[in-house]
């Protein structure tokens, strides 16, 4: 069964460093496991839209859940899909500060992002909507 899902976490480490590891650590995994998303950052949150087989999914949202890195993970959407909205990336990847602000605030409440105040549906609209115009990075 393959499987869409978004969470969000508070970075506590919101560094390039600890962002290159992570998307060095997940690009390999996500390899390995038939895994597929993107990694959004900035200010001080991370979101992540994974895709793939519902077992591997779920075994790494359980393994961000004890990361230190994260902080206050939350689910944002999970769904059973058909097909991958991702599948050119093992983890792509996006600076949301990098952003014109109109384009995320199409989909947010505010800036800068908080948790509280994200709706699953919108951001997985914004990511859609940033795959389709080549805003993921490859690196």
């Amino acid at each position: 069964m393959l499987v869409q899902m978004i969470f969000a976490s508070v970075a506590v480490e919101p560094d390039d460093a600890a962002v290159a590891k992570i998307l060095t650590q997940g690009r390999s995994h996500n390899a390995r496991q038939g895994i597929t998303g993107v990694l959004c950052h900035g200010h001080g949150i991370y979101l992540q839209l994974m895709e793939g087989n519902r077992s591997a999914v779920n075994q790494i949202y359980a393994k961000v859940l004890q990361d230190p890195r994260h902080r206050d993970a939350e689910l944002l959407y999970f769904a059973e899909i058909q097909e991958r909205g991702f599948a050119n990336w093992t983890l792509g990847h996006v600076r949301l500060e990098k952003l014109n602000a109109s384009a995320v605030l199409k989909y947010a409440e505010r800036l800068p992002l908080q948790l509280d105040a994200l709706n699953g549906a919108a951001v997985r609209a914004m990511l859609l909507d940033l795959a389709a115009t080549a805003a993921i990075a490859h690196k």
